[in-house]
């Protein structure tokens, strides 16, 4: 009777924020093909050399156990240092594995935001895309451009040869397959919460070697925003509706977005939260100005998507000539506000305590108008 034991071994590498795997599902394959190979000669052998059985008596007893050839046990050992080597094995906010071999160098970001956090944990990139929107650090004003935001020169990005390109879900999810046909390692990020927040602005250090600074950075602002929000009156709950407007559009905004999650931070109550969801986008809901009279917010929160100007004309034109808007509460009372949208649609990342002040004082005069 030959008893088989076969040990597979998995390296596990753990962080603090993420499980990174270092052995990869086809590498697993690969050492067990490699290990069964070494295991058949081996039963061949015993099978073809083996002894006259044993007289009576011996109880069967004997038992050889098979271990892998030293090929075998060679080339596994090699593919599991190969993975060790591996500098940062992490996954994207699709779902997408990316795999570092080195610390990279030449980082292209598609984003103004992800490319200010970056550079806020003393990141660097070589080439950047353009926007009108948000704000590009002073280190990153003269560096390569490769197109807009929306509309990314992917032969000049290729041609500058990045070693990682970091891009926004929403925006840049179709370049994926010309930067994999090129074997371009390409993360896609959502930065919309703090949660975000936090977990990119670790995963920016380990890709700069300053994971360190990263999180005494979060914890400075962890220990801001307590101090902001504590001093909220703990009786008051007003409640607010916030709206998208575009040139084109109107929406209420329900959920994930830094403006909402810096307004429950200071308890405060959005009416929209439990409204049903666009069929195009699950964190908005189509605008009804009949459900915003029913509700009559405390307050109305405007975030305008683009060009300022745009945006007011539409307020104009699809808003404040409506009688039904001048009988709103917050409209009577002077608590429309058009928040900057640097602030509160752009996730301003380590200024987000900034934000928290400036809702702060907007909402509670009285107990904040002393400052800090």
């Amino acid at each position: 009777m030959i008893t088989i034991n076969i040990i597979l071994s998995e390296v596990l590498y753990e962080s603090k924020d993420r499980r990174f795997k270092v052995m990869h599902a086809y590498k697993r394959q690969k050492l067990l093909r490699q290990w069964s190979g070494g295991l058949l000669a081996g039963v061949m052998l015993v099978s073809g050399c083996a002894a006259p059985s044993n007289p009576a008596g011996d109880n069967d007893r004997d038992a050889v156990e098979l271990s892998p050839s030293a090929e075998s046990r060679s080339a596994a050992v090699h593919d599991v240092e190969e993975e060790r080597e591996l500098f940062l094995t992490f996954e994207d906010d699709t779902g997408r594995e990316i795999r570092l071999p080195e610390q990279p160098q030449r980082i292209i970001v598609l984003s103004p935001q992800l490319l200010d956090l970056l550079y806020s944990v003393d990141g660097r990139a070589i080439a950047r895309a353009t926007s009108s929107g948000g704000t590009v650090p002073d280190e990153a004003a003269r560096i390569e451009e490769v197109g807009g935001m929306t509309t990314v020169n992917t032969e000049k990005l290729l041609a500058l040869k990045p070693d990682l390109v970091i891009g926004s879900v929403v925006f840049h999810r179709e370049l994926t397959a010309i930067l994999d046909a090129s074997d371009v390692p390409f993360a896609l990020f959502n930065l919309s919460t703090y949660a975000d927040l936090k977990q990119k602005a670790v995963l920016f250090g380990q890709l700069s070697g300053t994971e360190n600074k990263a999180r005494e950075a979060l914890a400075d602002l962890d220990q801001e925003i307590r101090e902001w929000t504590a001093r909220v009156p703990a009786s008051d709950a007003p409640t607010f509706i916030m709206l998208n407007v575009t040139p084109n559009s109107l929406s209420v905004q329900r959920q994930d977005t830094v403006g909402i999650e810096v307004a429950t931070m200071l308890h405060m109550n959005n009416l929209a939260e439990t409204w049903e969801a666009a069929s195009d986008s699950p964190s908005t809901a189509p605008f009804s100005l009949e459900k915003i009279v029913e509700l009559n917010p405390d307050y109305v929160f405007i975030l305008i998507h683009g060009a300022r100007e745009d945006g007011e004309k539409k307020i104009q034109s699809d808003l404040a000539s409506q009688p039904a808007w001048t009988s709103l509460r917050a409209v009577k009372e002077n608590r429309m506000v058009i928040l900057p949208s640097d602030r509160f649609l752009s996730n301003p990342g380590f200024r987000l305590s900034e934000s928290v002040e400036y809702l702060a004082k907007l909402v509670y005069p009285d107990t904040y108008e002393n400052g800090h």
